[in-house]
């Protein structure tokens, strides 16, 4: 009959399972199978320690979840550790990774060139071009610091940005109300609808649907609008219900209440507006529209 190896553990040294353990001091990392020495290692050699633990996990002599336990390590390290010993052996935790085989594009004298066009105004992908690299790898130079961009080029909003603004605006007339003045001369009757205006913005959800514009316009989605449903008074016009409920198909919205699931601000912007209408305000002007186009099939007037 076999004997079988009794674990000796000696106090002060870290157990990985019954049979497994490790003393740990500060210049060396010992394992012990048993009471055996097996592997031993400097305690900042993490290619040896990675070869280490992917040894004894394949071995059988500990399993995933005690190594992750015991040294505090992720399990896609420890996974990644296994398949680079399966996939390559022992040595391929020594191969030195091989550096760039070519020379890098931004030179210092290419990179002086290019922040003289920036300074004078011209924009990143015209300085791209006249220099003949890629936008992309002169866009890297400008957002590591290497480059200083003109504001012109920054003046683009990020969603985390927009989302500070919008919040702030939730003290005045809403959540990202903040076209306060045009809500106000709507409100009075002042003006007819709010201007839709563009702005350069960044990372902006469901922006894919503005794509599909063109095709909903040339299948005249507002052809006929105001003529056949009537016009609506306040803020958001005809034409904004119109695309906002064309936008809400395209994202899979499918009923009005779901777009409280949406950042308003985020979903205004689609339409180039601060904000799209929240429910019960969508829902009068719903109704508007429908009591304008019930007359005009009745032959009433408008």
């Amino acid at each position: 009959m076999t004997q079988l190896l009794l674990p000796f553990i000696s106090p002060g040294i870290t157990q990985v399972n019954p049979l497994v353990s490790v003393c740990r001091d500060d210049d060396l990392w010992t394992y012990f199978l048993g009471k055996y020495p097996i592997y031993s290692h400097r305690v900042n050699d993490q290619r040896m320690f990675r070869l280490t633990i992917a040894q004894l996990i394949e071995s059988g002599a500990c399993r995933q979840k005690e190594v992750i336990k015991a040294f505090g390590v992720s399990k896609r390290s420890v996974i990644r550790a296994q398949n680079k010993l399966r996939n390559g052996g022992s040595e391929a935790f020594f191969i030195e990774r091989r550096g760039r085989k070519f020379a890098p594009v931004l030179t210092p004298e290419v990179l002086d060139q290019a922040q003289s066009l920036l300074d004078k105004g011209i924009s990143r992908r015209q300085a791209a071009e006249e220099l003949c690299v890629k936008y992309d790898t002169l866009r890297k130079a400008v957002n590591d610091g290497r480059l200083k961009g003109k504001e012109s080029d920054e003046s683009a909003t990020n969603k985390s940005e927009r989302t500070v603004v919008d919040a702030a605006a939730a003290d005045g007339m809403g959540t990202a109300c903040t076209r306060v003045e045009e809500r106000t001369f709507a409100a009075f009757g002042v003006c007819e609808g709010a201007t839709v205006r563009f702005e350069p913005c960044l990372d902006v959800p469901k922006g894919g649907v503005l794509c599909a514009l063109p095709a909903l316009l040339a299948n005249g989605l507002l052809e006929g609008a105001e003529k056949l449903l009537g016009t609506v008074k306040g803020y958001y016009t005809t034409f904004h219900i119109l695309l906002l409920l064309a936008f809400m198909a395209l994202c899979r919205i499918k009923t009005m209440e779901k777009i409280r699931g949406h950042a308003p601000g985020e979903f205004g912007k689609l339409l180039g507006l601060d904000r799209v209408p929240e429910v019960r305000c969508l829902r009068n002007k719903i109704d508007d529209l429908s009591a304008g186009s019930t007359a005009e099939s009745n032959g009433l007037p408008i």
